[in-house]
Order: structure tokens, then C-alpha cells, then sequence
């Protein structure tokens, strides 16, 4: 039944890009507001309809999901756009929350878990700071700076999550497809609505909730909590850790940081 699921939920991304391409916007409405709620039902058949605390997280983010992307269609009173990120943000700190009951913990700040911390930190500053804070609206100014610290507590848990080899894995991909899917976003909203650009955006969307999904379903089934420091992963940073390269980067992370924070304060000033 999995299989099914999953091949109805790729039917209706296609959908959901045919209908955008084609201006049917109740169509689109229909069709976007199923993609989460079809993420649950696809949960709810991987843990056989389970109700412990993490299911109910689960089921309840794929509902909420639903009526997020609802609401900026609907676009109440001209807040669509808030309400969404708004949700989006609500949906996000469930996941956290998930993770975090999955006994995810940021350890410490040792050489080994530096490029765990220092990717997606880097990522969402340089973006979220330098490109989308110049172009969005004021009206949503304060929910996407709220939303952009939650997305990288998002991903940094993503990256230490101590489940099983296959989950860890399935969930790497699900929250580093988040920021790509949140500069789509980003992009095609504020800056530059090209079709083709909102049809990646459907994709990369539904492809980061499903692997989330997906993921967090595997380790519900399989109890074992195994360290996720394994494979090529452990032998590189070894590697790294036996070199001066990760010194060497954290000096220039410093330095950069210190260089951007000058820029900052003149900028405000």
C-alpha cells in the first residue's frame, strides 16, 4: 500500500504543476491542499495507523501542512502569504519536536561536528541575510526571520539524528531538500514568478516532506538507535580530524563572521 501511496502522491504533484501551468486555480487549490494530508495517510500505512506521541506529531504536521498550503490561496483579507509561513513555521517546530523525542542532541562543538553546524549556519546567513531579506515584504518580515532560525534548527537536527544507517540517510536528504525548496520558494514569490521555477519548487516540495516523512516512519519501525557517525561520513571527518584543514576553516568561519558583523553595524548605521 506504500508503494501506492507514493505513486498517487507523484500523480498529484503532476497534477498540481499541470493545473499551476494551466491557470486553474481551484484545481490548484484542491490539489496543493491534498499533498500533506496524503504524507500522513502514506505515514499512517508505513507504522500501521501506530498512535504513539511521535505518530500523533506525524499525523498532525501532515493535516496542518494541508491547510497551510491552503491559506495562501484562499489569501484572507490579503495575509495568505503570513498565514502560510506562519503554518509552515508551526509544522517545522513539530518536526523539531519529533526529532528531538527521537533523542537528537547537538553535541558538542569538537572538530567532528563542525561541518554538521557550519553548512546549514552558513547557508541560511549568507542566503536568508544577504538575498532575501533586501526583497520580502514587511508584512512577513519578522515570521521569515523566525522561520529562517527554526530551518536551520531543523536541519542541524536532521544531521544528528541518532536512528538507524537507512533513516539517518533518507532524513539528510529530506531536511538539505528544505533549503533548497525554501529558495525556490524564496526566489519565485519575492523576486522572480517563472512557471518553470514554481514547477521545481512543487517538486523539491513535496520530495522534502515525503523524505522527512519517510524517514521519520523507518525509525519508528525499527527501535534500534545505532550512532549515525558511520561509513563515509566518519571516515572523512577522521580524516579531516588528522589534518589542519578544519582549524584552518573555522579561522576563516571566525574571521568572515567578524568581517560581516563590521559590515553589518555600517550598513545599520
Amino acid at each position: 500500500m506504500q508503494r501506492v501511496i507514493t505513486i498517487l502522491i507523484a500523480l498529484l504533484v503532476i497534477f498540481n504543476i499541470y493545473a499551476f501551468l494551466n491557470e486553474s486555480r481551484v484545481v490548484l487549490l484542491i490539489g496543493t491542499t491534498l499533498l500533506m494530508p496524503m504524507m500522513g495517510v502514506y505515514y499512517g500505512f508505513a507504522r500501521k495507523w501506530e498512535t504513539t506521541g511521535i505518530d500523533k506529531l506525524m499525523y498532525f504536521a501532515c493535516a496542518l501542512g494541508g491547510f497551510s498550503d491552503l491559506s495562501i490561496y484562499l489569501n484572507y483579507r490579503g495575509n495568505g502569504e503570513l498565514m502560510q509561513i506562519t503554518l509552515t513555521c508551526i509544522v517545522h517546530l513539530i518536526y523539531i519536536v519529533v526529532f528531538q523525542k527521537e533523542g537528537t542532541h547537538v553535541y558538542s562543538l569538537g572538530r567532528k561536528n563542525l561541518l554538521k553546524l557550519a553548512i546549514p549556519a552558513g547557508f541560511v546567513f549568507f542566503f536568508f541575510g544577504f538575498v532575501l531579506l533586501k526583497v520580502i515584504p514587511d508584512t512577513v518580515f519578522l515570521v521569515t526571520v523566525l522561520y529562517a532560525f527554526e530551518v536551520f534548527i531543523l536541519v542541524v537536527l536532521g544531521y544528528f539524528r541518532p536512528v538507524n544507517k537507512k533513516s539517518y540517510w533518507i532524513g539528510v536528504i529530506g531536511v538539505t531538500l528544505l533549503l533548497i525548496k525554501d529558495v525556490l520558494y524564496s526566489q519565485f514569490h519575492f523576486i522572480n514568478q517563472n512557471p518553470f521555477l514554481h514547477s521545481v519548487m512543487d517538486v523539491t516540495n513535496a520530495l522534502t516532506y515525503f523524505f522527512i516523512t519517510w524517514s521519520v516512519a523507518i525509525s519508528q519501525n525499527d527501535k534500534s538507535v545505532v550512532p549515525n557517525y558511520s561509513g563515509l561520513v566518519s571516515k572523512f571527518l577522521k580524516f579531516l580530524r588528522n589534518t589542519h584543514i578544519v582549524k584552518m576553516i573555522a579561522l576563516k568561519v571566525l574571521n568572515l563572521r567578524y568581517q560581516l558583523s563590521i559590515i553589518y553595524r555600517n550598513y545599520l548605521s
